[in-house]
């Protein structure tokens, strides 16, 4: 039983420790920014790229808030790219306004359109890429912000992830509290002191150059935090930019919420493979903080998973006649848990009102928002133990909502 307290012991230490590290690195949200943008007269000349498979019911909304924003309109074209659609995506693109890609290689994943896309604009005079699902909506002012990211030489940034139907149920309401939290506590704290941010899948931009520099050619299938690690490799850091916003559709079934977490969970998974090795010598041959910050991001469904074994250990410490010193003990792992779930609820007022969002409509929400974290552990352990190939499948996207009421 010795050896099990050991264990319990150390491992508690090593999840607490980890958990303490996101909140150290997330006090520089309240710092002002060290990250110096600056305004500037509409310049830059944009590409925006849609990926969109089965879309139609929602592409020209989005098409729609890109044609409306207040930027120079021969700055910026707007292309959809259709892949393993059975719908009408491509004329529907087509009516709103959008500029059509036809995609002439199989594609098994966001990355896959992605490559092709920049490959086919290669020879285009664009300097950046703007990157959207295709069930957003874009604020008008998106591109002004971006615009001046680009002009104050950072080659690749990412704009806010809100959602367009937070308060749809607590499932919408907990990837909608996922977001603004890591936003705000990742994402900008490290902006405000000059390290790498990480991409979100949608509402970013990349340069043109940068993307030739690296020759992007995703292996994984997440995409996005694979450009945040290739960004860092190659001595550049992602960039947050808050006010630059995009709503996007969040999941209201529990059952895609799985589906669509367990993909983000085994793309992780293979960037940690991948690449962790990499970044771990250029963290301690350069002494780059955003380098080892991306190391410990990318062992967050492994420290998930590692996070349950001290309440097993617990449980059978607590059945075989535990002492009074281990009493102890587990009366605080038990005021840890609770304290825990305060925090959370807490923690995720605070952020709704920092972005100005209701919280009282979103009350189920933020009650169950730590089961929405916790479920992660579950998919995790799916991940580690499947040996099936991952096959990507779509999310179906059927929220229509007007950017006006949005911006409200």
């Amino acid at each position: 039983m010795l050896i099990i307290r050991i264990i319990y012991y150390i491992l508690t230490f090593l999840t607490v420790f980890y958990a303490l590290y996101f909140v150290l690195t997330g006090l520089p949200a309240f710092k002002k920014s060290k990250t110096r943008i600056r305004k500037f007269s509409d310049k830059t000349k944009f590409a925006v790229i849609i990926c969109a498979r089965n879309e139609a019911y929602v592409i020209s909304s989005l098409v729609k808030s890109l044609q409306e924003q207040h930027y120079n309109k021969d700055l910026y074209d707007i292309y959809v790219l259709p892949n393993n659609c059975t719908d009408n995506t491509r004329e529907k693109a087509l009516e709103a306004g959008a500029k059509i890609i036809d995609i002439n290689v199989p594609v098994k994943c966001k990355g896959d359109v992605l490559k092709y896309a920049f490959s086919y604009l290669k020879d285009t005079d664009y300097d950046a890429y703007l990157v959207f699902d295709a069930d957003n909506v874009v604020h008008p002012d998106f591109m002004h912000y971006m615009n001046n990211v680009y002009q104050s030489g950072y080659p690749v940034a990412q704009g806010r992830k809100d959602a367009k139907n937070m308060s749809d149920n607590w499932v919408s309401c907990g990837y909608s509290l996922f977001y603004s939290i890591q936003n705000l506590f990742f994402n900008k704290a490290r902006t405000n002191i000059k390290h790498s941010a990480t991409i979100n899948g949608t509402g970013f931009m990349v340069s043109k150059e940068f993307v030739e520099r690296i020759k992007f050619d995703p292996k994984t299938v997440t995409e996005d935090i694979e450009l945040s690690i290739l960004t860092i490799l190659n001595n550049e850091r992602v960039v947050y930019v808050d006010e630059a916003i995009t709503y996007d559709e969040q999941p209201t079934g529990f059952k895609d919420s799985l589906k669509q977490r367990k993909r983000w969970s085994v793309g992780i998974m293979q960037c940690c493979k991948l690449y962790n090795k990499k970044l771990l010598k250029k963290g301690f041959k350069d002494c780059d903080i955003s380098a080892l910050d991306k190391v410990i991001f990318n062992i967050a469904p492994y420290n998930q998973v590692l996070s349950l074994i001290p309440f097993v250990l617990l449980f059978i410490l607590n059945v075989n006649s535990p002492d009074d010193a281990f009493i102890l003990a587990v009366s605080y792992d038990y005021t840890g848990l609770i304290l825990g779930y305060v925090l959370s609820v807490l923690l995720s007022i605070y952020t709704l009102l920092y972005y100005n969002r209701d919280v009282n409509r979103n009350t189920v929400g933020i009650v169950l928002f730590i089961f929405f974290v916790l479920s992660w552990i579950p998919i995790n352990i799916e991940c580690l133990l499947s040996k099936k190939e991952f096959k990507w499948e779509p999310i179906k996207h059927n929220r229509n909502v007007e950017l006006s009421s949005l911006i409200k």
